[in-house]
């Protein structure tokens, strides 16, 4: 009889073990979840922001060749920073 005391025993606390990995694992997986979603918004932000630095940056060259190649002192800094900011926002989007 000892036998079979034994075996449930063993069978007892290995579905133990196994409805604490599983409490575990779904935590980590709840988690996972919301980074996930907290990335989905952060790429979702810098979309918008390079869609609007691109805008932009596209108004500053048609102003640009509007004006027959003479521009304002630092529009050309300026294009160079949103060009910068642009190629940063793209990185992050990458990684």
């Amino acid at each position: 009889m000892n036998t079979h005391a034994d075996r449930l025993q063993a069978v007892q606390e290995r579905i133990s073990h196994l409805v604490r990995e599983y409490g575990t694992l779904r935590r980590k997986a709840t988690e996972l979840e919301a980074e996930v979603r907290d990335h989905h918004r952060k790429e979702e932000v810098l979309r918008a922001r390079v869609t609007e630095l691109e805008r932009e940056n596209e108004v500053l060259r048609k102003g640009r060749s509007a004006g027959g190649g003479t521009t304002d002192p630092g529009t050309k800094e300026r294009i160079d920073e949103l060009v910068h900011e642009i190629d940063q926002c793209l990185a992050l989007l990458k990684a």
